[in-house]
């Protein structure tokens, strides 16, 4: 079994955008083993970055995929060399995860923290813009 932090990162990232999905927190390792079939220990191991074989990453990314309703599933390669978490958009307030382009990511954290301060009739209007450009 080989170290990777990155994927240690990730794991621990999916493991809390997953929970926030199914119950808005983050699921704890004892819950994932469980969904996995593993003992707890295994997902501390993981997270500490040692992959594991490549039948049960595959079965990570699968898991991954259908709980976060992915229509492009998260793949071993992702998982291994990628900052998952740049490609997500977590909202816990709503529990919502939605998979956004990393260079989309600062500009949609920045709306969302300015959308608090307008009124419903405004964001209303920015609404129609946005339905407008999409046309």
């Amino acid at each position: 079994m080989r170290i990777n932090k990155q994927f240690g990162r990730n794991l621990r990232f999916l493991r809390y955008a997953s929970g926030i999905i199914m119950r808005g927190s983050g699921l704890s390792q004892n819950e994932l083993a469980k969904k996995l079939g593993v003992a707890r220990k295994t997902i501390v191991f993981w997270e500490s970055g040692q992959v594991p074989s490549a039948r049960k990453l595959t079965d990570l990314c699968e898991f991954f995929s259908h709980h976060l309703k992915l229509e492009e599933p998260i793949t071993p390669d992702d998982m291994l060399t990628k900052n998952i978490e740049d490609y997500f958009m977590v909202v816990p307030e709503r529990g919502e995860v939605h998979r956004v382009k990393p260079e989309f990511k600062k500009f949609l954290r920045d709306l969302y923290a300015r959308a608090d301060k307008l009124t419903p009739n405004d964001l209303e209007k920015i609404m129609k813009i946005i339905d407008e450009l999409l046309r």
